[in-house]
């Protein structure tokens, strides 16, 4: 084959220029959808400021969740095909390594694409703002102790985590009902249970480390009531099956009883909530449906507990004189009949929690580039504004060609398939606009040849490393933990 020529001709097609800031399923979702579905010929480049891909994919999904990361799959796959020297009329390129508004400027990219997609997620964390939250050992945002244990390079060996002692935690309190918080119970409740995690690609250090904490008991703490639960079946039902691990679940009978829940008010989904936890709530031998008694828990009974606690609203992080967290001091809610929420904060409805390691699993939260003051790019709250995935100015009007799709769009809600039809959705706003928009006088390129950046084909050499590494210890890849170890293998030419 004639790549020579293939070049040749690929370059003499204009294509429109544009530029996605962020790997993540947003970003991946979003060009995919360029390069399948455009009419008109795109070069398509993902920017991504660590040197691989793949974002929440890689570094927020369960390491013993392996098929929600099927979506790599299908982002590989399009990058292969149009990252390649043919003379296919798209043209895809990953830059890695590149952080947006630092060695390369939000304005650069505006003045010189065609179009810019902010797809670069929710990077900040909500917090409880209260007394304690700040400082005290023993207190993680869900998104730090999530990248940690899937071994993100920020996070890998971050000495709040590898310093903190694991050794002595019994009881653990998760702020949150989500999805989320159930993965992070999960981990903490069965580290020490090979069958889980021996074959999944969870970081090794921080495995190592959570194996030395004896937990007890997880308590997962929510506002609302158990209507308002923001798990999905699948997440709960994963958890109530720990039993066979003597592991047992428990949801308070002020908070749960089958009889509060009229079936009529409530869709199907909600409907077999109510039923699983009804039976898993009884014991073993009493269950009623055969699809709740699997596996017997074993005779030697349980030995390790996990609660679903509601109505709860935390006050305060109570510290011990080394600074570590001690204790949580709480108040009971009140749901009103329009739905409003009351804390009850009297000394009757006071409590405290003795607590060993505290998550707070709030939602992650969007920050805004540094450049968006000085572009006038609007915020809302903890997204991009936008309308309908167009970037507004601060006084409401449409930024000219700029774009946001996935959380930072909408705020960190939804899975991978909700995030993958929003993407779906801007790139077709983004085709509207590039049909009726007039072309840039050529296709332009940004200069990166005094600029530290890695390669699709960087990607590719790291990919294989991590994979040769994983075979040999039964797991599906052995990831490098550090920035060093990235560079060093992406330069080890």
């Amino acid at each position: 084959m004639n790549f020579a020529r293939i070049r040749h001709l690929s370059s003499q097609i204009n294509r429109k220029t544009v530029s996605i800031v962020g790997s993540g399923p947003s970003g991946f979702y979003t060009a995919y959808h360029l390069l399948k579905k455009s009419p008109i010929p795109l070069n398509v480049t993902i920017w991504e400021k660590l040197p691989i891909p793949f974002g929440l994919s890689r570094y927020g999904v369960a390491p013993d969740h392996p098929e929600v990361k099927n979506c790599e799959e299908t982002f590989t796959t399009c990058a292969e095909e149009f990252s390649l020297p043919t003379n296919k009329k798209h043209k895809f390129s990953f830059v890695g390594g590149v952080t947006i508004g630092k060695e390369i400027l939000l304005k650069t990219l505006l003045d010189e694409q065609d179009a810019v997609v902010l797809s670069y997620g929710c990077t900040g964390d909500r917090k409880l703002n209260i007394p304690g939250e700040q400082g005290t050992k023993g207190v993680f945002s869900s998104r730090e102790f999530v990248n940690w244990y899937n071994g993100h390079p920020d996070f890998a060996q971050d000495e709040r985590f590898t310093d903190f002692n694991w050794g002595k935690v019994s009881k653990v309190g998760i702020i949150g009902n989500g999805n989320v918080a159930l993965d992070i119970t999960r981990v903490l409740i069965s580290s020490q249970i090979d069958e889980i995690w021996k074959a999944t690609d969870i970081s090794p250090l921080a495995l190592k480390l959570v194996r030395k904490a004896p937990v007890k008991d997880v308590r997962l703490i929510a506002r609302r009531d158990f209507v308002h639960s923001r798990f999905t079946n699948k997440e709960l039902r994963e958890l109530w099956e720990l039993e066979k691990f003597g592991i047992r679940g428990s949801i308070g009978s002020k908070f749960f009883q089958k009889e509060m829940f009229d079936p009529s008010k409530y869709d199907r989904a909600f409907n077999r909530r109510v039923e699983m936890c009804s039976e898993y709530l009884k014991p073993f031998d009493e269950r009623s449906k055969k699809n709740y008694k699997k596996t017997p828990p074993p005779s030697t009974g349980y030995e390790k507990f996990w609660e679903l606690d509601y109505l709860k609203t935390p006050l305060e992080i109570n510290r011990d004189g080394a600074g570590a967290i001690k204790s949580l001091t709480l108040c009971n809610n009140q749901i009103h009949e329009d739905n409003s929420l009351q804390p009850l904060k009297n000394s009757s409805n006071i409590l405290i929690y003795d607590m060993d390691l505290l998550i707070t699993s709030l939602g992650y939260a969007g920050i805004p580039l540094p450049e968006f003051s000085n572009l006038s790019i609007g915020f809302d709250r903890d997204h991009v504004a936008n309308k309908q995935g167009r970037v507004l100015t601060t006084d409401g009007e449409v930024f000219p060609h700029l774009y946001a799709s996935g959380w930072i769009r909408k705020g960190s809600q939804g899975v991978i398939a909700s995030t993958m039809q929003d993407a779906f959705e801007v790139g077709d706003r983004i085709m509207q606009d590039l049909t009726v928009s007039g072309a840039l006088s050529s296709e332009k390129s940004i200069d990166l040849s005094n600029i530290r950046h890695s390669t699709w084909e960087d990607w590719e050499r790291i990919n294989k490393k991590e994979v040769l590494r994983g075979r040999k210890e039964h797991k599906p890849r052995s990831k490098f933990l550090t920035l060093e170890e990235l560079w060093s293998n992406i330069e080890d030419v």
